[in-house]
């Protein structure tokens, strides 16, 4: 089996690129038009109040986020694997990637917001807790902005050196903070 990346460098550069590619293509072809999603959109979907004040009309359709609670209307959800992370690396991935998109029911389905489906990406990638990832993701977020320094000084926390140490730093305290934060 030719390697499509070696044969044609210039449109995939990587093998990763060429299984992006894959996965995209799987992602669109199959699961954006499952009818088994779109049935459990139309079964778990309700009414909210319009979030948009100029909007036109008063209610829209929304949902309840699995993860956070909170509710969002229909653009901002997604229909998420509750047990996702699969990979798709090489060619023996493809069948499982397959069968994981497209042979699920369904109890193997959630409504997530975007924010969360993010998050909980993030935490199935790196295997890491769903507050790990969150909190990775607001550090980073904080360090784009470069804000990093305040932040950390604003806690009374001394900031290190490096940025990944005050990246990691970050972390520690927002999941410090969350802990403290949650209801016992």
């Amino acid at each position: 089996m030719k390697e499509p990346w070696t044969a044609y460098p210039h449109i995939w550069k990587t093998k990763a690129a060429f299984f992006s590619y894959i996965r995209g293509g799987i992602r669109r072809s199959l699961w954006n038009r499952a009818p088994q999603k779109i049935e459990y959109i139309n079964k778990h979907r309700k009414r909210i109040k319009n979030p948009n004040p100029k909007g036109r009309v008063a209610e829209v359709w929304g949902g309840i986020c699995a993860l956070c609670g909170g509710e969002f209307p229909q653009n901002m959800l997604e229909v998420d694997h509750r047990v996702g992370n699969n990979s798709l690396k090489d060619f023996d991935d493809i069948l499982p990637f397959i069968l994981a998109i497209s042979c699920v029911s369904e109890d193997d389905l959630q409504m997530v917001c975007k924010p969360c489906h993010k998050i909980k990406n993030l935490s199935e990638s790196k295997g890491i807790s769903f507050d790990e990832a969150f909190a990775t993701k607001e550090a980073i977020k904080i360090l784009k902005e470069k804000k990093d320094l305040t932040w950390l000084e604003e806690r009374g926390i001394a900031p290190l050196r490096s940025q990944k140490a005050r990246r990691e730093q970050i972390v520690k305290q927002i999941i410090k903070e969350r802990i403290n934060e949650s209801p016992e």
